[in-house]
């Protein structure tokens, strides 16, 4: 089996907005760390909130069942034909939007826990949201490559 191969001008592309990507967030290697090959660096480049979307069709949401981690922003966004609306009935945080018949309503979860979301005007439109705290940051930190000589 032979793996696919890129041009050359995509695999660059790539390389070229990684570079731009790290100038961008102001990443710098400081003087010492340029001369010193035992002199570690870390540089941390933020990424947005997570998301999740959810469909608001006649009668039921898609998915059913949504799991994320606090801090998603959830945006249910409405795809079918009749008017309904998004209530959370039981849970850690309360919410509502507004009936509507088209259109986004969106929450960032910033609470831990089983949401029960309903449409309080067609009964049996439901769904379950379960939110968990991220995981912890772990920083990992690889030493430079040290050179040694043979038979040292």
């Amino acid at each position: 089996m032979t793996r696919p191969r890129f041009p050359r001008s995509a695999t660059g592309a790539v390389a070229a907005i990684a570079c731009g990507a790290l100038v961008l967030s102001g990443f710098t290697v400081p003087a010492a760390a340029q001369t010193d090959p035992t002199i570690t660096t870390t540089t941390t480049i933020p990424v947005g909130p997570p998301t999740k979307r959810v469909k608001v069709l006649d009668n039921f949401f898609k998915p059913k069942k949504v799991q994320v981690v606090v801090g998603t922003k959830v945006t249910w966004k409405w795809d079918g034909v009749a008017a309904h609306n998004v209530t959370v009935t039981n849970g850690p945080q309360k919410f509502k939007s507004k009936t509507i018949a088209k259109g986004k309503f969106s929450r960032t979860i910033t609470k831990p826990g089983k949401y029960l979301i309903v449409c309080t005007i067609h009964p049996g439109m439901n769904m379950v949201l379960r939110a968990k705290n991220p995981p912890p940051v772990t920083t990992t930190t690889i030493p430079a490559a040290v050179e040694t000589q043979p038979g040292a």
